[in-house]
């Protein structure tokens, strides 16, 4: 058998001790990194089911407004408390005055000329079925 130098077997339970201690640091940080994965993952799952029970309530008071044969009234769903209109007071309605009449506009003087021609000459041959001879407006 051969015989290993001190120093190289001293070196080597170095470099042993040292990697083994790596490698238990490495897997501390892997569950511990792992734990928070599983924490995580389990609240969104949690928030999740919670999101998914509000989604499918909303879809079932959805639907029952949807068949609701009044969810359409418009009539039900006006607001008693809240009038549209103004409501003079008695105060308001005493001191309302009628405004003045705009002063009447002089009467023309001279009546506007009469067309004295007609727009289109009339042809002396006219043809009652022929409408392009025609002036409608005349």
């Amino acid at each position: 058998m051969t015989t290993v130098d001190p120093a190289i077997e001293q070196k080597f339970a170095e470099i042993l001790a040292e990697s083994r201690a790596r490698s238990a640091d490495i897997a501390e940080r892997a569950e511990t990194v792992q734990t928070q994965i599983e924490k995580e993952s389990e609240q969104l799952r949690e928030e999740n089911e919670r999101l998914c029970k509000e989604l499918d309530e909303r879809a079932k008071d959805n639907e029952e407004a949807a068949n609701d044969p009044n969810a359409k009234n418009q009539w039900l769903k006006r607001v008693e408390g809240k009038d549209a209109t103004y409501q003079f007071s008695e105060a308001e309605e005493a001191t309302y005055e009628a405004p003045p009449e705009p002063p009447k506009p002089p009467a023309p003087e001279a009546a506007p000329p009469a067309a004295s021609a007609p727009r289109h000459a009339r042809r002396e041959n006219f043809d009652e079925d022929d409408f392009s001879n025609n002036s409608w407006l005349d």
